[in-house]
């Protein structure tokens, strides 16, 4: 396979088929798979839809209804959103847009909140993660947006704390509402979905491992898991590109190491990040040193070496 290598700036949309030919597992179904899909088609790329997760209704439903229903009578003054299936599950629960002030972890949370009729009132600028995210709420409590708050420290004399509603998966990590209740606010945790394994397809895993795929996204910390479990071993040839680092540190944790990882949460930035890995591994090699040292088999256990990975500026798909 021949690949051209892209001749672009951080963040900017490339005008050439700078991932032609490549076959690339796409880890998503649905909307957002669709719409992925059709990026990888624009850039010459060949997607093959693959769902590793699904989303399913919370375990106890009731609790979700309750935490909409103090919402919608005003018992919060936040709801922070970390993903669509977030936003969609909160709108689908009755939540009205009205009811307090909006926050989104990154553009694509933000796209579907405002699909939903919610206004976002806060989002972080580049890091969209749930550290960005509560960053992007303690500084919107202090700068006086949206209800009065007390800044990134811990709440002051007279500052009043704020109520904080976190619609999650039930896998999600508690950094967000950690980060919040260090700073004196008040967080409350519902489980608003479900992430559970999609079904598998064992041709699509059989075809993996003998080398018929290119790259494969991983856009999450449990679709990490499900890459592994599905996929392992995977051919050295095969590039597995991840969203963000903390997905890195999952495809790690279950034994498997990123090729190359995207420090934007976008789509855009995921594809950028796969180009720019193509390239280099199809760029012409370089005389080698006097005592070249033996990089190990590529499918190594440990996070990538950092000085591989494009420092792109910006940032599941939040």
């Amino acid at each position: 396979m021949t690949l051209r290598r892209p001749d672009h700036q951080p963040g900017h949309r490339p005008d050439e088929r700078d991932l032609a030919g490549c076959r690339i597992l796409v880890p998503r179904g649905g909307e957002a798979g669709e719409r992925l899909a059709a990026e990888i088609r624009e850039r010459g790329g060949i997607p093959m839809i693959a769902p590793l997760t699904v989303t399913a209704a919370p375990e106890h439903p009731a609790a979700l209804a309750a935490a909409v229903e103090r919402w919608n009578r005003g018992g919060y003054d936040w709801l922070a959103i970390t993903s669509a299936n977030g936003a969609h599950a909160v709108a689908d629960a009755g939540a009205r847009p009205s009811a307090g002030s909006v926050a989104a972890v990154g553009p694509a949370t933000a796209e579907a909140l405002r699909e939903r009729g919610f206004t976002v009132d806060a989002r972080p600028e580049h890091d969209f993660s749930a550290t960005g995210l509560a960053e992007a709420l303690l500084a919107t409590f202090g700068s006086g947006s949206g209800p009065a708050g007390s800044g990134s420290g811990p709440v002051g004399p007279g500052a009043p704390a704020q109520r904080v509603l976190l619609p999650l998966s039930e896998i999600a990590g508690d950094e967000l509402e950690r980060a919040l209740a260090a700073a004196g606010h008040t967080a409350e945790r519902v489980t608003a979905y479900r992430t559970i394994p999609a079904a598998r397809d064992p041709r699509l895993e059989a075809q993996v491992r003998a080398g018929g795929v290119d790259a494969i996204l991983v856009m999450s910390g449990s679709g990490a898991a499900e890459a592994a479990r599905r996929f392992s071993p995977l051919p050295e040839s095969t590039r597995l590109v991840a969203i963000g680092q903390p997905t890195a540190r999952a495809l790690a944790d279950h034994g498997l190491s990123a090729d190359a990882v995207s420090p934007r949460h976008t789509s855009t930035g995921l594809l950028d990040t796969l180009a720019a890995t193509l390239a280099r591994d199809s760029a012409p090699a370089q005389p080698a040193g006097p005592d070249p040292v033996d990089p190990g088999p590529a499918r190594a256990v440990g996070l990538p070496d950092r000085s591989e990975s494009p420092h792109h500026p910006e940032g599941s798909s939040a």
